[in-house]
């Protein structure tokens, strides 16, 4: 008898003890499941919390639109935001300023960094649901009677004066140079630039300095004018192009004549293709407004604005001289 009550107090303890280690497996179990609703939620809520900036600009200005778009992604998940790039390309209509600010109505963004032409007038900020102005940081051009948080951009006189310098520096002072111009009318950049570059121009009148008009559109028409001007234009030491588009438009035409390490370059632009012609060495001199930065200053503007309700009102952005290609 002792041997069956030692037996059945035994099977009762081993019982107590298995049945205690599923009770309290259980209760981790629901532990966990609530941990994992609870974060589900805190993810929700944080995606419910996602800041959603864009990037709006012409599509002639998308090489440039992409480079501040990299600088700016790269701050996005640090401020908990996404953010997108909008040019409204299209192969028969070119959609104005305003109709681009108006996309960021539409998707009722949380912040705009607005590529804007020189000759963008009388624009409207474009509003929230709640009828409130979309908190708005401009590049490109500067219109002072634009109700923008910041400006972010180049001292355009002071870019002139040191693309006038580097031309000295390459052709001395009686060389000849072809100027790429493809600004718009009324373009307050394009003018500040040319007058810092003539200006740092006027004391060497010896240099020769011929302007070829270029509409903004890319055609091959554009590639065959400048080929032709290439190929007859005797002398000739140097061309200076003021935007990505020509710089590249510049270094195949170079190639295509086989006039790389003959005809100097002095290139314009940030972008990949850009700096891609300068270390092949067929572009010499490659000035840039640091284009990342500028979209990393933007994003900063933002969000300083949308956590402490204020911003700098004018930012300078960083100026690059690269040289030694095309030698």
């Amino acid at each position: 008898m002792k041997k069956v009550g030692a037996d059945w107090l035994r099977r009762t303890i081993e019982f107590l003890l298995v049945a205690a280690i599923l009770l309290s497996a259980a209760l981790l179990a629901l532990q966990f499941m609530k941990f994992q609703g609870n974060g589900a939620a805190r993810g929700s809520a944080q995606r419910e919390r996602l800041r959603n900036i864009l990037i709006v600009g012409k599509s002639d200005r998308r090489a440039y639109l992409e480079q501040v778009f990299l600088g700016a992604k790269s701050l996005a998940r640090a401020n908990d935001a996404a953010v997108d790039l909008y040019t409204g390309t299209s192969d028969t209509q070119e959609l104005s300023t305003q109709a681009l600010l108006n996309y960021a109505s539409y998707l009722q963004a949380d912040g705009i960094i607005a590529y804007i032409e020189g000759s963008d007038l009388n624009l409207e900020i474009p509003k929230n649901a709640q009828s409130r102005p979309i908190p708005m940081v401009t590049i490109g051009s500067y219109l002072p009677d634009l109700p923008q948080l910041s400006y972010i951009g180049a001292n355009y006189s002071e870019l002139g004066k040191i693309t006038g310098r580097e031309i000295i520096g390459l052709i001395g002072e009686s060389g000849k140079a072809i100027l790429l111009d493809s600004s718009g009318q009324n373009d307050a950049n394009y003018s500040n630039l040319m007058a810092g570059l003539l200006g740092a121009l006027s004391q060497h009148p010896e240099i020769s300095i011929k302007t070829l008009q270029f509409e903004r559109t890319t055609s091959f028409s554009r590639e065959d004018n400048l080929r032709q001007q290439l190929a007859s234009e005797e002398g000739l030491e140097l061309i200076v192009s003021l935007t990505e588009q020509n710089t590249i438009l510049a270094a195949q035409s170079v190639r295509d004549l086989n006039l790389s390490g003959k005809v100097k370059i002095i290139g314009f632009g940030d972008s990949d293709d850009c700096r891609s012609d300068f270390e092949k060495k067929i572009v010499t001199e490659l000035i840039s407004v640091k284009t990342q930065d500028i979209g990393r200053r933007a994003m900063s503007e933002l969000f300083e604005y949308l956590e402490n309700g204020y911003a700098n009102s004018f930012v300078s952005a960083e100026v690059e001289v690269l040289k030694g290609g095309g030698e």
